[in-house]
C-alpha cells in the first residue's frame, strides 16, 4: 500500500468507508496515545518505586559457592582422644546426710558449676554421712598430671581419679588458679605411659569453628558432645573476685559433672576446658582457653605452694564511647566504677578517666587491659597514662593487689 493508497482513503474516494476509516484511525490515534501515556506514567512511577525497594536489601553478586559441602563427623577423633578423658571425684567434709539429697554424688550443682561453693560443713555426728563432688579431667604428660576444674576439688578432703577402664586411684591436689577456675592433680600411683593430650592454639579458633567435648556429666562416661564456638573472649563477671575472666563461649552441651572435661577443635587438640554453663539457658557454655590454660600451669610451677597469685586494681571499666572519624571505637578504656578502699582508689583513679597506657605500652580496649592487669603479680607498680577530662595527665602509679584478696571498704565519717 503506497502513500497515494493512504489518500484515496482519506480522501473520501470511497464514501462507503470513509467516514468509518475516519473515525477508526481517529480512535485508534487516541488509544495509541492513552497507552503510550500510561505506559509513560507506569514507567516514571515504576522508577520511582522500583528504585527504594532495590535499595532495601542486596541481591547476591558473587559466584554461587556451596560453603558447606558436608557435615563433619568426629568418630576418628574421639577414637583417639577418650583414653585421656578421666573422672573426678571429691569427698568433701561431712555435710549433713539429709542436706545432701537424692542427687548427692551425680554430679555438681548447677551452683557448683557456676563457682559457687556446695559446702556446708557442720559438726560431725552419727547422722552425718560425707558428701562427692564428681567432676571431669584429663591427662596432660605421661608422669600423671590432670587437669580439672577447680571447683570441684577444692576443699575436699580427698580427691580420687578413675582412669578408662581401670580402678579409682588417689591424687593429690598441687595446682590451682581461683580466676580461671582449673585445679591440676597429680596421681599418687600413675601407670607408666599415660595417654597424653597435647594443648593446643586457642588464639586460632573462630566463632563458627566445630568443637568436640568429651566428659562425664551426671556420671555418664565418655559422653561426646560438638557444637560451635559462639563466642571468643567472652567477659564473664565475678562478684567474688573483682574481674572478669574471658572465656571461649560455646554451644555444645555442658552438664553437671562435666565441668573440667577439654574442648578439642577438629585436629583434636585441646583449646579449652569447660568450667560453667547457663543453667537457665541452652546451649550457652564456657570454657577456658588454652591459652590461659599454659599460662596458669607455668604460673603453678612457679609458686611453691601451686596457688596462681594475679594482680588486682578493684575496678570496673569498659569501652570508650568516643569513636575516630573511621567510625572505629578509641583506643583505650574508661573506668566506670572503682571500690572504696582497693588498690585504684588509693592510687587516685576515679570513674571517666581513660586509661590509655600501661608502663607505656598503649591499651587497645577493655580486654587488653584486663589481660595486662590480670596476668601481673601482686605487688607490682604499674604506671597509668590517663586523659582526665579531656586532658592527658602525668602518669598515675598504683600497686597492684591480690585477687581474692580485696581491701574493705572504709567507713564513711
Amino acid at each position: 500500500m503506497t502513500a497515494a493508497d493512504f489518500d484515496h482513503l482519506g480522501a473520501g474516494r470511497h464514501p462507503r468507508y470513509s467516514c468509518g476509516m475516519a473515525r477508526s484511525w481517529k480512535t485508534t490515534g487516541v488509544l495509541l496515545l492513552s497507552g503510550l501515556g500510561c505506559l509513560g506514567i507506569g514507567v516514571i512511577l515504576g522508577g520511582v518505586y522500583e528504585r527504594p525497594l532495590e535499595a532495601l536489601w542486596r541481591e547476591p553478586t558473587e559466584p554461587k559457592v556451596q560453603v558447606v559441602t558436608h557435615l563433619p563427623t568426629f568418630r576418628d577423633l574421639v577414637h583417639r582422644v577418650e583414653a585421656s578423658v578421666v573422672s573426678v571425684r571429691a569427698v568433701m567434709p561431712r555435710v549433713a546426710a539429709a542436706a545432701a539429697g537424692p542427687m548427692a554424688g551425680a554430679g555438681p550443682s548447677a551452683a557448683s558449676e557456676a563457682g559457687a561453693s556446695t559446702e556446708s560443713p557442720i559438726e560431725a555426728d552419727a547422722d552425718v554421712a560425707p558428701a562427692t563432688q564428681n567432676g571431669s579431667g584429663f591427662i596432660i604428660n605421661e608422669r600423671g598430671l590432670v587437669l580439672t576444674s577447680r571447683h570441684v576439688v577444692v576443699g575436699a578432703a580427698s580427691i580420687e581419679v578413675i582412669l578408662p577402664n581401670q580402678g579409682p586411684r588417689r591424687a593429690d591436689l598441687i595446682g590451682q588458679d581461683p580466676a580461671t577456675d582449673l585445679a591440676l592433680l597429680r596421681l599418687a600411683s600413675a601407670p607408666k605411659d599415660l595417654p597424653a593430650l597435647s594443648l593446643g592454639d586457642s588464639d586460632q579458633v573462630l566463632a563458627g569453628d566445630w568443637i568436640v567435648a568429651v566428659g562425664n556429666p551426671f556420671g555418664f562416661t565418655r559422653t561426646v558432645t560438638a557444637g560451635l564456638v559462639s563466642h571468643v573472649g567472652r567477659h564473664l563477671p565475678d562478684s567474688d573476685l573483682g574481674v572478669s575472666s574471658a572465656f571461649l563461649q560455646i554451644s555444645a552441651p555442658v552438664n553437671p559433672g562435666s565441668s573440667g572435661c577439654p574442648v578439642f577443635d577438629v585436629h583434636g587438640h585441646v583449646v579449652g576446658v569447660t568450667t560453667q554453663f547457663a543453667t537457665s539457658a541452652q546451649g550457652i557454655s564456657f570454657a577456658v582457653p588454652s591459652r590461659s590454660v599454659k599460662w596458669a600451669l607455668k604460673k603453678m610451677r612457679e609458686q611453691p605452694d601451686g596457688i596462681v597469685r594475679r594482680g588486682y586494681l578493684g575496678m570496673h571499666f569498659g569501652p570508650r564511647r568516643d569513636y575516630a572519624s573511621n567510625g572505629e571505637a578509641m583506643p583505650g578504656a574508661v573506668i566506670v566504677g572503682v571500690a572504696a578502699g582497693d588498690p585504684a582508689d588509693l592510687a587516685g583513679l576515679r570513674s571517666g578517666d581513660v586509661i590509655l597506657a600501661v608502663d607505656g605500652t598503649p591499651i587497645l580496649d577493655p580486654k587488653d587491659l584486663h589481660e595486662r592487669i590480670v596476668c601481673s603479680d601482686p605487688g607490682t607498680s604499674i604506671a597509668l597514662q590517663l586523659l582526665r577530662d579531656d586532658q592527658v595527665c602525668d602518669p598515675i602509679v598504683a600497686v597492684l593487689g591480690e585477687i581474692g584478696q580485696r581491701a574493705s571498704t572504709p567507713e564513711t565519717p
